[in-house]
């Protein structure tokens, strides 16, 4: 019986050495001296025995928020607000009833929120992406903690879905070159279908990360989400193309044809093509061995695209593609020295395919001045250029038709240009 009496008296004591600590440590913070009070928790807490006592971890959280807040030049060598945080999370697991927390509504918690979220904005319009980053990520997990226990402040709950914080952590992830772990930030907005303007590019964004990783699947999903929500079909065709290098002329083309496959009524895709084709066979030091054959395809392609639209530049493209032709025809007809009945009847066919080929070269030339004068291509300078050109070769077609009159009009345009 003594034995058992000696027992209880030295539980007694204990608890009541233990009471004595934590009532040092109270008395510490309520004077302000949270350095001390740092201390005293710690040696606390260092004590095995004291691991499973929720107040001890209470005081921790509370002490190291302070702390925290104080630390004004980022001099601690520890990270008090992760050690709060964590705190505070071990003193709610070891009382389920979170009497000590709800005393002040959780206030705990939501300081160490604006600490994070505060340094992180600051960081990131100081454009040190990496620490904003860490900053935003953190705010954001405890935002999540806080709204998964369905606590509030004052009247003030954090949003199921905090798009402006998720959207910020992500921005940062990116822009500090963390784009793997800025993925994820951006998907939780994607698949919320947030619909606000200023979010169509991470619609984007998702589309070209996928696109990059071959993931196809991904991509489409994202593609398709885009579209729905921000219906412009120029603008996803574009993105669905992919970044492949304007050196890759091969791989682009290839590109293009599986593209227009899948959106063959999409007149800026077919143009693109179509011009591509065009400087991929026109560009050469010499004569490529299949020039006959880039010039089909040349040809197909813009009769393509003009029959989804007759724009200016699409009617310009057609009639340089066939001003070339006509060059062809003069070299040829240059070539035949002879003069041979064969070489008679040769210059007679080439001169007769020349006058036809100028024909269908003026009803493209003709239309795309039309076009670009009703346009008032005058204000762009490329368009200005392209106009010039069309009525350079207006004069030589009306030239070689011997119309003075004609000629005379369209020197008197190309000096208002």
């Amino acid at each position: 019986m003594r034995k058992l009496l000696l027992s209880v008296l030295l539980a007694t004591s204990i608890t009541t050495v233990f009471a004595q600590k934590l009532d040092d440590v109270q008395e510490k913070i309520s004077k302000g001296k949270y350095d001390e009070a740092k201390d005293k928790i710690d040696k606390v807490l260092a004590d095995p025995k004291n691991a499973t006592n929720a107040n001890a971890w209470y005081y921790k959280g509370k002490i190291y928020t302070e702390l925290a807040r104080q630390d004004s030049t980022g001099s601690l060598t520890y990270d008090a607000q992760k050690e709060a945080f964590d705190a505070f999370k071990k003193y709610q697991e070891l009382d389920t009833k979170n009497t000590m927390m709800i005393l002040d509504q959780n206030v705990g918690l939501f300081s160490l929120y604006d600490l994070y979220y505060n340094q992180g904005v600051k960081k990131y319009n100081a454009k040190d992406y990496a620490i904003a980053y860490d900053k935003m990520k953190n705010a954001l997990a405890i935002e999540n903690y806080v709204t998964k226990k369905g606590y509030s402040y004052n009247g003030f709950s954090f949003p199921v879905l905090d798009t402006q914080l998720i959207n910020l952590t992500a921005s940062a992830a990116y822009l500090a070159k963390k784009e793997d772990e800025a993925i994820p930030y951006f998907e939780q907005l994607a698949n919320a279908k947030i619909s606000s303007k200023e979010y169509r590019e991470i619609y984007a964004l998702l589309a070209e990360y996928y696109l990059k990783k071959n993931n196809s699947e991904k991509a489409d999903q994202y593609l398709a989400l885009g579209r729905q929500l921000f219906p412009d079909n120029d603008y996803w065709v574009a993105l669905e193309f992919g970044n492949i290098p304007a050196s890759d002329t091969a791989k682009r083309l290839a590109r293009y044809e599986q593209m227009l496959q899948k959106h063959p009524d999409n007149y800026a895709l077919a143009l693109d093509y179509a011009t591509e084709l065009f400087n991929y066979t026109y560009t050469y030091d010499k004569k490529p061995a299949d020039y006959t054959a880039r010039q089909e395809r040349v040809q197909n392609a813009l009769t393509k695209a003009l029959s989804l639209q007759s724009t200016a530049f699409a009617n310009y493209i057609m009639s340089q593609h066939l001003y070339n032709q006509i060059y062809d025809l003069d070299d040829a007809l240059r070539a035949v020295r002879g003069s041979t009945p064969a070489d008679q009847a040769k210059k007679k066919d080439l001169i007769a395919k020349t006058d036809k080929k100028y024909e269908e070269f003026y009803t493209y030339s003709q239309k795309a001045f039309d076009l670009y004068t009703q346009e008032n291509a005058h204000t762009k300078a490329q368009d200005k250029a392209n106009y010039r050109k069309v009525i350079n070769q207006l004069i030589d077609y009306h030239q070689r038709k011997k119309q003075a009159d004609k000629v005379a009009f369209y020197q008197a345009k190309l000096k208002t240009i």
